[in-house]
C-alpha cells in the first residue's frame, strides 16, 4: 500500500506541474549529479521524483545502461521513496543493514551498498522527489560528504523552483491568450511607436481587421479618427519621454473607426506596462453603442420624471389652494406654497398626527377650540375617510384667523396598498368675510328700507351692523343743530358683554375734536384706530375703553355733502387692522344716513315741484320740439337709442333707424348747410356740448329750419349725446312763443341733468362691482406670467391683457374717484407728514419712465414742509401730475419740480418742456373727459380723468391747483398746500 504523503494530489499536481515527469534529459541536473559523484567519489548519483506508481530518474549520472534507458522504475525498485514517505533525508551506510532496504530490489539492480538522499522540495514544502547519490560498497557518510550533497540538492531545488515558475508562467500565458481569445473585448496591444503586437478575435469583429492585416500595422491607421490622430501621437511621444502615463489603469471613452470608416464610441480600459523602460500599451475596447443609446433613453426618461416631478410641484406651487400630504406612516411631507404661506413655515418631516393640531395652530369653526389628534383632515383621510367640506380655522403665523374648506382622501394603490393622503384646503377667509359683510348690508338695506326717520335708521343700523359683524359695542352720535356739540343718541352692546362702565346710562356729548366722536366730526373722516392720534384734544373714554378690554375704535362721519351730520361709532374687543371692506360698507350706511336727511328735505321740495311738473307736461305737450339720444360707436355711425314721437313738426316725418344707424340730421342737411356738421361733431367729440341751426330737408320735401342742441355723456363706458332738434322756420313769426319754448328747453335740460346725475350714481354702482372681475382678470394673468411653460406668444398675449387690465383699472378708480367727489364722499385722512418727502418719493418712482425717453428731471426740493394731508390721495395727485409732464415732453425734454415754502402755504410746481396747451383751453383744463386739442392731434393716449381727480383731492386738502403756460414753452402745474399749522387755524 502506498504512503498517503505520496498519493498525496496537491503534491502530485505539483510535481506535474513542473513538467520533468515527462522531460528528455536536463542538461543543468546532469551537471550537479556529475559533481555529485566526483565529489563524494560515489558509483551512482540521481535526482529522482517520486510519482503514484513509479520514480523518474529526471538525471542520474552511473546508472546501469538498462535503467538509463528506461529513465524509470517502479516504486518498489526505489529507495528515494522513503525520503518523500520520510519528508526526511535519509542517510544509509549499510543497506544490507537496514530493515527496508536490504530486500529491496533497488540494491540489488542498483549494487546500492551505501546510500544518502535528501529531499527535493517545491516552493510550497511538498516533497517532490530526491537528490541522492549511492556507493557499491558500505561507508560511512563524512560530514563533508553529506554536506555537499545537501548544497546540490538545495541547487536542484532551486532548479526544479525555476522550472515551476517557468510553468505557471507558461499556463499563466496560455491561460492569457485563452481567455483573451474568448473575452467579449477588444484586446489591443501596442508597442512604444505605436505598432500592434497582440489582436484578438473581438477586436477581428469589432474592427473588421484580422490579426494577421491588424499585427504590425500602426494603431492610429487602425481604429483612431484621423480628427484625434495628431493628440494620439502626441500622447505616445509624452509617454515615451516622460516614462508616465495619466491614463494607465483609467477606464474612458472615446471614438472609433472600423475597417468601413464607420465611427462609433467605445470604452477603453488601457495599462501602460513599463518592460525595460520602454512603454507597452494594453487595452480592452467594447462598443458601447447600445449602453450610450440605453443611457440617453435612461436620461430621457430621468428628464421626462424629473419635468413631471417640477411640473407637479411648480403646478401646486401655483394653486391658491394650500395642499398638504402624508407618507404611509402618516408623517406629514408635502406643504405646497399656499400652504407655506399660511403657516410660515415648510412641513416638518416626522410630524405625527397627534402634534399636527397643535404644530399648525388648527381650530374648529369657532376659531377658539383646537381640533382633536383624529379631527384633524389629513388624519382623518390617513386613517381612510373621504373628507369633504370640512370647515377649519388656521391662526396665521402672520397674525389674525384664516378659514379654510378642506377636502381630503387617501391614497391607496390598485393593491390596496396604503401610500398616504392628501388635503386641499381653500381659502374661504374672503368669502366668508365677504358673505358676512353681505348678511350685514343686506339686513342694513332691510332696516334702511323699513325705517321711517334717520334717527330710526341710524339706531337699527348700529344694532345689525354690531350684530353681524361680532362686533362688541356700537353707537350713533349726531351733531346738535348749534353745531356747537355731537352727543349720543344710542348705544347696542354685543349680548353677554358687560360695558357699563365704558357706556354708561347717562347722557353724553363732546366737542369737537374730543373723543372719538369729536375726532371723527373735525377731521370730517374715516377713524379705524388702536391708539389715540396726537390730533385729537381729548381721549374722552378711551382710558375707560382700554379698562373694559375694547381694543380697536372705527368710526365714520355721516354727512351731507361736506357738512358731518353725525358719527356711527364701533368698538371691538381685539385689535382688527384696517379692512377696505368694512370701512366700504360703513362708509356706505353713513351715506344713506346723509340721504335719509336729504330725502327729508327733498320731500318739500317735491310737492313744490310736482305742481310746476304738471304745468311742464302741459306745455310740452304742445310744443313740436323732437328729443332723441344717439350712442357714438368709434369706427362706426350713431345708432340711434331714443327719439320723442313728435319728430314730424320737425323733420317732416319719423326718423328712420336704418340698419341701427342714425343719420337723420346729416343726411338730411342742405347742401348748403352741411359744412357746419364737422363743426358740430368736433365740439361733442371734445366732450362740449354744441349746437347746430341748419336747414333741413324733411322726409315730406319741406325744407325747414331745425335747431339742435347736443350735450355729450358717458354711461358704463358708452358714449351717448342727448339731443333736443327744434323747429324754428316761424320764429320771427313766433316771436312771442320764444320764451315758453326756451323754458320748456330749460326744464327739459334740468330733466336731462337729473337724469345725468342719475346716470353717474348707476355708473358709480356698476364701476364699484367690475372692481371684483378685474382682479380675478389679472391675478389669472400674473399666474400666466409666472408659468415657465407658456410660449413667448402666450407670454405676450398675457402681457397685453396685464397691461389692457392695468390700464381700466386706473379708468375705474378715477371714475370712482369722480363719482365720489360729485357725491361729496371722497375721503382724505389728514395726518402730519413732510410733503417735501413725499414729493422726492414720488420724483424717484417716475426716473425710469423719464430716462426711457431721455428726459432730464431738474428738483429743488425742501424735504420737510409739514403739511396735514392723506399721504395716499397726495401721491396720486402728484403721480397724475408727473406722468402727465413726462407723458407730453418729447424726448430730449426737461421736466422741473421745485417744493418749497411760500409764506403759511407749501407751493409744488412741476413744469415741463413739452407740447404745452392752446391758451383757450386752459379753462376746460380740469374738466372731465376733457383732452387738449394738440395732444389728440398728436395721437397722444389718455381718458382725460387724471386733471379732473388731481384737481379734486387737492380741492378736499383746501389747497389750489392752477394750470399755466411755462417758460419757454410747455405747461407749469402749481400746486398749492397750507402748511399744518395753517391748516389747524383754518380747521
Amino acid at each position: 500500500m502506498q504512503h498517503a504523503r505520496i498519493l498525496d494530489r496537491d503534491r502530485l499536481s505539483v510535481l506535474r506541474a513542473t513538467s520533468l515527469l515527462a522531460a528528455g534529459q536536463v542538461p543543468s541536473l546532469d551537471r550537479l549529479t556529475g559533481l555529485a559523484a566526483r565529489l563524494v567519489g560515489a558509483r551512482v548519483a540521481m535526482v529522482t521524483l517520486i510519482d503514484a506508481d513509479r520514480q523518474k530518474f529526471v538525471s542520474a549520472c552511473g546508472l546501469p545502461p538498462a535503467l538509463d534507458e528506461r529513465r524509470e522504475s517502479p516504486l518498489t525498485y526505489s529507495i528515494c521513496r522513503y525520503v518523500v514517505e520520510d519528508d526526511a533525508p535519509l542517510i544509509v551506510p549499510d543497506t544490507g543493514a537496514d530493515e527496508r532496504l536490504r530486500d529491496n530490489p533497488a540494491v540489488t539492480v542498483l549494487g546500492a551498498a551505501a546510500y544518502t538522499g535528501f529531499p527535493l522540495r517545491a516552493p510550497d514544502g511538498h516533497v517532490l522527489g530526491s537528490f541522492c547519490v549511492i556507493d557499491d560498497k558500505v561507508r560511512d557518510w563524512t560530514t563533508d560528504e553529506l554536506a555537499t550533497v545537501s548544497d546540490l540538492a538545495a541547487a536542484a531545488e532551486s532548479e526544479i523552483a525555476l522550472r515551476l515558475a517557468h510553468g505557471e508562467q507558461t499556463l499563466a500565458a496560455a491561460r492569457m491568450r485563452a481567455v483573451l481569445a474568448s473575452a467579449h473585448d477588444a484586446y489591443v496591444s501596442i508597442d512604444p511607436n505605436g505598432q500592434v503586437v497582440a489582436w484578438n478575435s473581438a477586436a477581428e469583429r469589432l474592427f473588421g481587421w484580422t490579426a494577421a492585416e491588424a499585427l504590425g500595422r500602426s494603431i492610429d491607421e487602425l481604429i483612431i479618427p484621423e480628427r484625434f490622430r495628431a493628440a494620439h501621437l502626441a500622447g505616445m511621444a509624452r509617454v515615451r519621454e516622460t516614462l508616465h502615463s495619466e491614463l494607465s489603469g483609467t477606464r474612458m471613452q472615446l471614438s472609433a473607426i472600423d475597417r468601413h470608416g464607420r465611427e462609433f464610441p467605445a470604452e477603453m480600459s488601457l495599462q501602460v506596462c513599463f518592460e525595460r523602460d520602454v512603454p507597452f500599451f494594453h487595452a480592452f475596447l467594447h462598443d458601447i453603442s447600445d449602453r450610450i443609446d440605453a443611457l440617453n433613453e435612461l436620461e430621457r426618461r430621468r428628464q421626462e420624471l424629473d419635468d413631471e416631478h417640477t411640473f407637479l410641484h411648480s403646478l401646486l406651487d401655483n394653486l391658491d389652494t394650500g395642499v398638504a400630504a402624508c407618507d404611509s406612516d402618516g408623517s406629514v411631507t408635502f406643504f405646497n406654497r399656499a400652504l407655506r404661506e399660511v403657516h410660515g413655515r415648510d412641513a416638518e418631516a416626522g410630524e405625527s398626527g397627534e402634534s399636527w393640531a397643535a404644530q399648525y395652530d388648527l381650530y374648529a369653526p369657532d376659531g377658539v377650540t383646537p381640533l382633536g389628534a383624529d379631527e384633524v383632515p389629513l388624519a382623518r383621510a390617513h386613517a381612510g375617510e373621504i373628507v369633504r367640506g370640512m370647515h377649519i380655522v388656521v391662526r396665521a403665523e402672520e397674525g389674525g384667523q384664516r378659514r379654510f374648506v378642506c377636502n381630503g382622501r387617501p391614497i391607496d394603490t390598485a393593491d390596496g396598498r396604503r401610500l398616504g393622503a392628501v388635503v386641499a384646503m381653500h381659502d374661504i377667509t374672503e368669502t366668508h368675510h365677504v358673505e358676512e359683510l353681505r348678511r350685514a348690508r343686506h339686513a342694513v338695506a332691510q332696516v334702511l328700507s323699513e325705517a321711517t326717520s334717520a334717527e330710526q335708521a341710524a339706531i337699527r343700523a348700529v344694532t345689525v351692523i354690531t350684530d353681524q359683524l361680532g362686533l362688541a359695542c356700537g353707537e350713533y352720535w349726531q351733531v346738535t343743530d348749534d353745531r356747537e356739540h355731537i352727543g349720543r343718541l344710542c348705544s347696542h352692546v354685543t349680548g353677554g358683554i358687560d360695558l357699563s362702565e365704558f357706556t354708561g346710562d347717562e347722557p353724553l356729548a363732546f366737542e369737537r375734536g374730543q373723543g372719538v366722536p369729536g375726532l371723527v366730526w373735525k377731521r370730517g373722516a374715516e377713524v379705524w384706530m388702536s391708539e389715540p392720534p396726537d390730533d385729537m384734544v381729548d381721549k374722552g373714554r378711551l382710558e375707560g375703553a382700554a379698562i373694559a378690554g375694547l381694543r380697536t375704535a372705527i368710526a365714520v362721519p355721516v354727512r351731507s355733502g361736506r357738512r358731518v351730520l353725525g358719527v356711527l361709532a364701533f368698538y371691538s374687543s381685539e385689535e382688527l387692522p384696517h379692512d377696505p371692506e368694512i370701512s366700504a360698507m360703513l362708509d356706505t350706511v353713513a351715506a344713506h344716513l346723509g340721504r335719509f336727511v336729504e330725502r327729508r328735505r327733498a320731500e318739500d321740495l317735491t310737492l313744490a315741484l310736482s305742481e310746476a311738473r304738471r304745468d311742464f307736461d302741459r306745455v310740452i305737450g304742445q310744443l313740436n320740439d323732437y328729443v332723441w339720444t344717439v350712442e357714438v360707436v368709434p369706427g362706426e355711425q350713431g345708432k340711434l337709442v331714443y327719439g320723442s314721437p313728435n319728430a314730424t313738426g320737425v323733420f317732416g316725418g319719423e326718423p328712420q333707424a336704418d340698419e341701427g344707424r342714425a343719420t337723420f340730421i346729416i343726411d338730411r342737411t342742405h347742401p348748403e348747410d352741411a359744412h357746419k356738421i364737422p363743426v358740430f361733431h368736433q365740439t361733442l367729440g371734445r366732450g362740449l356740448p354744441s349746437e347746430l341751426e341748419c336747414r333741413i330737408v324733411g322726409y315730406d320735401g319741406v325744407v325747414r329750419w331745425v335747431w339742435t342742441r347736443a350735450q355729450p355723456r358717458i354711461v358704463d363706458g358708452h358714449i351717448l349725446v342727448d339731443g333736443i332738434s327744434t323747429n324754428v322756420t316761424e320764429r320771427r313769426e313766433l316771436a312771442e312763443q320764444r320764451e315758453q319754448v326756451l323754458e320748456q328747453e330749460r326744464q327739459q335740460v334740468e330733466q336731462l341733468r337729473e337724469l345725468d346725475r342719475m346716470k353717474d350714481e348707476l355708473a358709480a354702482v356698476v364701476i364699484h362691482e367690475l372692481r371684483n372681475p378685474l382682479g380675478v382678470i389679472r391675478g389669472y394673468t400674473e399666474m400666466l406670467l409666472e408659468n415657465p411653460r407658456i410660449d413667448d406668444l402666450a407670454h405676450r398675449y398675457a402681457s397685453v391683457v396685464e397691461r389692457t387690465t392695468n390700464h381700466l383699472q386706473r379708468l375705474v378708480d378715477d371714475l370712482l374717484d369722480l363719482a365720489r367727489v360729485d357725491a361729496g364722499h371722497l375721503s382724505v385722512d389728514p395726518m402730519p407728514m413732510p410733503v417735501g418727502r413725499l414729493v422726492y418719493d414720488v420724483v424717484d418712482n417716475h426716473r425710469p419712465g423719464a430716462y426711457a425717453k431721455k428726459l432730464m428731471i431738474t428738483e429743488r426740493l425742501d424735504h420737510d414742509l409739514p403739511v396735514l394731508g392723506d399721504a395716499q390721495r397726495l401721491r396720486q395727485a402728484l403721480d397724475n401730475l408727473m406722468s402727465n409732464a413726462i407723458k407730453y415732453t418729447p424726448e430730449g425734454g426737461t421736466v422741473t419740480v421745485v417744493a418749497q415754502q411760500a409764506g403759511d402755504r407749501v407751493v409744488i410746481e412741476i413744469s415741463d418742456s413739452g407740447i404745452g396747451i392752446p391758451a383757450e383751453q386752459y379753462p376746460h383744463l380740469f374738466s372731465r373727459f376733457f383732452r387738449a386739442s394738440n395732444a389728440t392731434a398728436q395721437g397722444i393716449k389718455g381718458t382725460g380723468l387724471g386733471l379732473a381727480v388731481t384737481k379734486a383731492i387737492v380741492d378736499a386738502h383746501h389747497g389750489t391747483l392752477v394750470a399755466s403756460p411755462a417758460p419757454g414753452g410747455g405747461t407749469l402745474f402749481t400746486l398749492s398746500l397750507p402748511l399744518a399749522a395753517a391748516l389747524e387755524s383754518i380747521s
